[in-house]
């Protein structure tokens, strides 16, 4: 579960969830950890991408434009 100040809070259960959670919001917040997270996403879809990768980049990714990850929740 993660919660933004300007869009409230989303659910993401799997790796094509936080691609398209990405997507959806590059213009907004963009930035290289972003666009690592987006093709790193895109990755688990191919199979180049391993999930705890995934995971890494994703939260890395949100965690830096200032979108609050609740700690207790299993994020996919």
């Amino acid at each position: 579960m993660i919660y933004d100040d300007r869009t409230g809070f989303s659910l993401i259960s799997s790796g094509p969830q936080a691609g398209d959670f990405l997507v959806a919001r590059r213009e907004e917040y963009g930035g290289s950890a972003w666009s690592d997270a987006m093709n790193c996403c895109s990755g688990t879809e191919l199979g180049t991408s391993a999930p705890e990768q995934v995971r890494s980049a994703f939260i890395a990714a949100v965690t830096g434009a200032g979108i609050k990850i609740d700690p207790t929740a299993r994020l996919y």
